[in-house]
């Protein structure tokens, strides 16, 4: 039964971090529509996924990688 709940709880965060990445895509696809309060939203949903999400380091690694540019994004019509 342990072994089971440990591959779901392992499906579940691969999963969690699918998500986050596709909703990270679209938050760019916001950007360049202009749609900076939507992105920001979008953002901030993928990191309440990220913070639940038991991800491998590589993967965690490349999804970080991507919040990063996400964020240097949505931050540059602030300070432009």
């Amino acid at each position: 039964m342990q072994k089971a709940l440990s591959r779901l709880r392992a499906k579940t965060d691969r999963e969690l971090g699918i998500l986050a990445e596709k909703q990270l895509e679209q938050t760019l696809t916001l950007i360049d529509l202009g749609q900076y309060r939507e992105a920001f939203a979008g953002y901030d949903t993928a990191l309440r996924l990220l913070a639940v999400a038991k991800l491998s380091p590589l993967d965690r690694e490349r999804v970080e990688h991507k919040l990063a540019r996400v964020r240097r994004a949505v931050e540059l019509p602030a300070t432009a």
